[in-house]
């Protein structure tokens, strides 16, 4: 036998091994109940705010309605990095923090206003949490903290800016262009978050409600950030890549996988966009294509890349997959169309297909390019009437530093495009609901 052939056998026999293991662990889970999740249930495990800034907050606070005092901020503060200060603090030190969520700050002098996720403060430390799940951050955010903490602040001793996302990425370069001047440090909810929940779920073993109710959460976190989330299952999978020399195929599945997983996304966007297309070409309310339907591809800053009218031929689907393959995180597909404006000088309406959520929302742009630079205020008012009798509350507008003038945006576990959970079905339902809010403001 040849070595090609005997790696193919190889390759068969981990792939059914792996299966045979996933089918034993579903069936104990459907024995145990762990996929019975109430964020998940609620649809609530992206919401920033209403989630995971409330429940961080709450566990954090040393008079919070777990009744554990001090026990969860000490464990949280043994897992993060922080100044010597802020060590080794007694229970009577930490007593005296005080935990707030969505705090207001305004500067007149600087015209700065803004909501802060979460702090923790006391006599001598000023401590801000920057949560960030989905959203993006908006023009001179962190900046806007940082002045904020550094000047209204300025008789606390400790004074610290922390940005937490799901796996690091770090803030755009927009949200702090005075990098030399602006400090902060990064958190991971695939790190600190994760061990301080293991601390804290290890703390209250013995407290049946508030254990499983920060299992579940852990469990939502690892979801989020790609985590194997049964323990268990994890080892027995890798045990099976390390019995003989199975560990030698190991970066041959790695490349597999990554393509496997290349291919699905890109599969599963192609589809979503051909359906969206079909309805917006069909959906009689709408008239699109009256607006110069075009499908798009738009860089990280906002300059469109490619442009194909849709107005008189349908989406090719090999160009629709060459190009979503060849987008990366600084990029995304898209359809587009005109609402008002005139040639040099229009607002028009985008969807953006991201691989884990999709916006869509109203872009002010310059012959056929985005304007991210400031216009006159005469010229930002006219476009602004036109839109606020389009929009109602359930529109975003706090992101025009981004493009947007107004968006709205779907997320995990609503839509994802890297997860085969979501079938057609579920698309099809979305872009109904997108055709519907279209409809609303056209």
């Amino acid at each position: 036998m040849n070595t090609a052939t005997n790696s193919e056998d190889r390759l068969e026999s981990i792939l059914g091994q792996a299966r045979a293991l996933k089918d034993k662990y579903d069936e104990r889970a459907e024995v145990t109940g762990e996929n019975f999740n109430v964020f998940s249930i609620l649809d609530r495990e992206s919401n920033e705010v209403k989630t995971h800034s409330a429940i961080i907050a709450e566990l954090l606070n040393p008079h919070g309605s777990h009744s554990q005092g001090t026990s969860f901020l000490k464990l949280f503060l043994e897992k993060i990095p922080l100044p010597e200060q802020l060590s080794g603090l007694s229970d009577d030190e930490l007593k005296k923090f005080r935990v707030e969520r969505e705090k207001y700050f305004s500067a007149p002098k600087r015209k700065e206003t803004g909501f802060l996720d979460i702090v923790i403060e006391n006599n001598d430390a000023y401590i801000v949490i920057e949560n960030k799940i989905g959203a993006g951050d908006y023009e001179e955010q962190l900046q806007k903290y940082h002045n904020h903490i550094m000047d209204e602040k300025r008789d606390k001793k400790i004074k610290i800016l922390y940005y937490l996302t799901l796996k690091g990425d770090p803030p755009e370069n927009y949200s702090h262009p005075q990098q030399d001047k602006i400090g902060f440090e990064q958190l991971k909810y695939c790190e600190h978050i994760d061990k301080w929940l293991d601390s804290c779920i290890k703390e209250v073993a013995r407290i049946p409600q508030i254990r499983e109710t920060l299992h579940q959460y852990q469990m939502t976190v690892k979801k989020l950030t790609d985590q194997p989330i049964n323990r268990r299952f994890a080892m027995e999978l890798k045990n099976i890549l390390l019995e003989g020399k199975n560990y030698n195929l190991i970066p041959d599945l790695k490349a597999a996988l990554s393509d496997a997983q290349t291919d699905l996304q890109t599969s599963l966007q192609c589809k979503f966009l051909s359906k969206l297309e079909n309805q917006l070409k069909t959906w009689k309310e709408l008239n699109v294509v009256d607006k110069g339907l075009r499908y798009e591809v738009y860089k990280q800053d906002l300059v469109i890349e490619r442009t194909i009218d849709l107005t008189s031929q349908h989406l090719p689907e090999d160009k629709l997959k060459a190009d979503i393959k060849e987008c990366s995180t600084q990029s995304c597909p898209g359809l587009t169309f005109r609402l008002y404006g005139n040639e040099d000088c229009e607002i028009v309406f985008r969807i953006e297909c991201e691989p884990k959520y999709l916006s869509c929302g109203f872009v002010l742009c310059e012959k056929g390019k985005d304007l991210r630079v400031k216009i006159d205020n005469e010229e930002l008012e006219k476009y602004q009437k036109y839109l606020d009798k389009k929009i109602d509350d359930g529109w975003k507008k706090d992101a025009y530093s981004k493009g947007w003038f107004a968006y709205k945006y779907w997320e995990y576990p609503k839509i994802d495009f890297q997860s085969v959970e979501k079938d057609e079905e579920d698309n099809l339902k979305l872009v109904e609901e997108i055709c519907k809010v279209i409809e609303k403001i056209s």
